[in-house]
């Protein structure tokens, strides 16, 4: 009886079992319960205003309870001041472009819109995604279910003219303006609009009116109302080879949470002319260089007939402009060298290839010029003007900045208060203060940073001046680094630390190395060249310490 009974109830339990987890398969566990759209037109240009509708229904038999949905526009959406400002306590803004709404409880059959607004922006053809998501949980159960669903919507145009205009040819290395035009046709104003503009790698930037906001490639326009406008113009000189073409890019658009949202964008090509006379040049055997002051330059000069006639009686000069040059150090085998203007000049007589040059014939000249040992000025540079008959070039020379290094170490001199036998003794410890001074002349230097390695028997105290000097030690290279990170023009840095020296017995009647050679490199802000200077090593004699004696530097 007991068994039967045991097997009646088992049976019992199963079926309620059964029953129940249909009833919540059927009820609760279908994503099927919550219908969520999102209503709206699925086409418009950009800057329109997007009235979203958003209808949730509750198509099961179980309430739903502690409701919200979380509504998310396209990124490139400026929410509407309706949207943003309201007073409706269940709206949250959650950053710029998330909103959150409190539904609370959703009854079996029930329906609910909400509606929200926002001005949607992007590329012309470009198609922008919203998202809607309710989260919700079901009667009696502690568990949060979601359902969303999305809306695309494909921009058609963008109300704005811009324009990017250029000359359809320029002379290679010969200066031009172009412009770029905007004008908005969009209702609603767009706030921190900026014009970026990417080059060919050849383009050498010289100006722009207004002047840029970011490298020469960067321009805040502000705030852009319906009916209102702007030109931007840039001037700067192109590189290449006759018939070579460049392509220059335009974009306009904002920046929305760190990410730019493109609205309209133009590319142009210019060709590279063709001229009758086809001039080029290096200098000391490289096309492009970088000079250094005391530096001894050699300048070649072709020049070819690029016409289908050949060239008579040439006459070709060339200008050394910018001061940098010394004319007591111009040498050339053959012209004549004007040192009162500077002016170099070759004609037929000089050359064989001014007196008659045939079509596709090319000719040469040279001439040896020493930059000026010292150079003053920021961003300094060489100008060489060269003319022949009508063709005209200029070749821009860089200068490098020269940073002038020293490693010092003392005794008795310094912000620290060295302590230790002087002669240095083995067993005991000596103090020192070791000094870099760095002083730089034209150009700004960044990435700057001076290294030396302690050798075995000398380790740093971490004292240092200025305090907050950031003087790091690499304990298995044992180098000493000073990331000095950037130094103007005409201006000095210098950092001290404290080293401690603990003789080895095999120091004792020996000059030590107190600390190896230094060295300080970073990168030339004006040439982009890698600028270097070393100091030697120093010894326990110190001879930047006049109070320190050859014999006192002797190790006991």
């Amino acid at each position: 009886m007991n068994r039967k009974f045991v097997k009646i109830t088992l049976i019992l339990i199963g079926v309620l079992i059964l029953l129940g987890a249909w009833f919540l398969w059927r009820n609760v566990y279908s994503r099927d319960v919550l219908k969520v759209e999102i209503l709206g037109v699925s086409e418009a240009e950009a800057g329109s205003r997007m009235d979203y509708v958003i209808r949730y229904k509750n198509n099961g038999n179980v309430r739903l309870e502690n409701a919200r949905m979380v509504f998310e526009f396209p990124d490139s959406t400026v929410i509407a001041d309706e949207t943003r400002n309201s007073d409706d306590e269940r709206i949250t803004l959650r950053g710029n472009s998330r909103v959150e709404i409190v539904i609370g409880e959703l009854y079996p059959g029930e329906e609910k819109t909400e509606e929200l607004k926002g001005y949607v922006f992007g590329k012309e053809n470009s198609t922008v995604t919203a998202k809607a998501t309710v989260y919700f949980k079901p009667k009696n159960l502690n568990i949060e279910y979601s359902a969303d669903t999305t809306h695309t919507l494909l921009i058609t145009g963008v109300p704005i003219n811009f324009d990017l205009h250029v000359p359809s040819k320029v002379d290679s290395e010969k200066e031009f303006s172009f412009d770029v035009n905007y004008f908005s046709k969009i209702d609603y104003p767009i706030a921190n609009l900026r014009i970026r503009v990417e080059y060919p790698t050849e383009f050498r930037f010289k100006e722009s009116r207004p002047r840029p906001s970011f490298d020469n490639s960067e321009w805040e326009v502000g705030v852009l109302n319906k009916g209102d406008g702007g030109r931007l113009e840039i001037t700067g000189a192109l590189e290449g080879e006759p018939a070579q073409i460049r392509i220059f890019r335009a974009s306009l658009g904002f920046w929305q949470d760190g990410r730019f949202v493109l609205l309209k964008e133009a590319n142009k090509g210019i060709e590279i002319a063709t001229p009758l006379l086809y001039i080029t040049h290096r200098i000391n055997e490289k096309p492009h260089y970088t000079a250094s002051s005391g530096e001894y330059l050699y300048y070649e000069i072709f020049f070819r007939n690029t016409g289908d006639e050949p060239l008579e009686n040439l006459f070709l000069t060339i200008k050394l402009g910018g001061g940098m040059i010394d004319f007591d150090r111009v040498q050339l085998d053959k012209g004549v060298f004007q040192k009162s203007t500077g002016t170099i000049i070759w004609d037929s007589k000089d050359v064989s290839e001014l007196e008659l040059l045939s079509s596709m014939q090319e000719g040469k000249v040279g001439f040896w010029a020493k930059v000026k040992d010292s150079v003053t000025g920021t961003n300094p540079e060489i100008l060489v003007d060269v003319s022949l008959n009508q063709a005209k070039k200029r070749i821009v020379t860089k200068i490098n900045t020269k940073v002038h290094f020293s490693q010092q170490v003392f005794s008795s001199r310094g912000p620290f208060n060295n302590y230790g036998p002087q002669p240095p003794q083995v067993g005991s410890s000596t103090s020192y203060a070791v000094r870099w001074h760095i002083r730089n002349t034209n150009n700004e230097v960044s990435d700057l940073k001076v290294q030396a390695r302690l050798p075995l028997g000398v380790r740093l105290s971490g004292e240092t001046y200025p305090s907050h000097s950031a003087i790091t030690f690499d304990s298995i290279s044992r180098e000493v680094i000073w990331d000095a990170q950037s130094i103007l023009p005409n201006s000095e840095k210098e950092v001290y630390f404290q080293i401690i020296f603990d003789p080895l017995p095999e120091h004792r009647n020996n000059l030590v190395d107190l600390i190896l050679e230094a060295s300080v490199s970073g990168k030339d802000s004006w040439t982009d060249a890698t600028i270097k200077a070393t100091s030697p090593a120093r010894k326990t004699d110190l001879i930047d310490d006049a109070s320190v004696s050859e014999e006192a530097g002797i190790v006991r």
